[in-house]
């Protein structure tokens, strides 16, 4: 069993962020919010895609430059972490009652922000 680290924890979810990248972007109409299917839609959800890739790229390349850059993967577990609590922010804004879709979201962003957290902690110990 490997020993969990601020670099494992960056890293898988740098790759999971770069698979919902791409997935979002390559399909947008099935994974995307339920909306009416405008192109606006599809823009903002392609927008979020090329945002998780971009994470998700810059979280892999910290982990693999962490022997040189130890502060790199710090960098990317806080950035995650940013990311994350703006997500979270986003999904209750509009309030549990008014969208039972938004709980999912919350979730993952709730236990993304905690992981990032206690990742970012831990590389500042190390």
């Amino acid at each position: 069993m490997a020993k969990v680290t601020s670099r494992l924890v960056v890293g898988a979810f740098a790759g999971t962020r770069v698979a919902i990248g791409v997935a979002f972007a390559l399909a947008p109409d099935r994974l995307g919010a339920r909306t009416d299917g405008t192109r606006s839609d599809t823009l903002m959800t392609r927008s979020f895609a090329v945002r998780e890739v971009v994470l998700g790229i810059g979280g892999l390349v910290a982990v693999a430059s962490a022997d040189r850059r130890p502060s790199a993967v710090r960098l990317w577990a806080g950035l995650g972490a940013l990311t994350d609590a703006g997500d979270l922010a986003a999904s209750l804004a509009g309030g549990p009652r008014r969208n039972q879709a938004a709980l999912v979201p919350a979730a993952v962003a709730a236990m993304g922000l905690v992981a990032e957290l206690w990742a970012f902690s831990a590389a500042i110990q190390a």
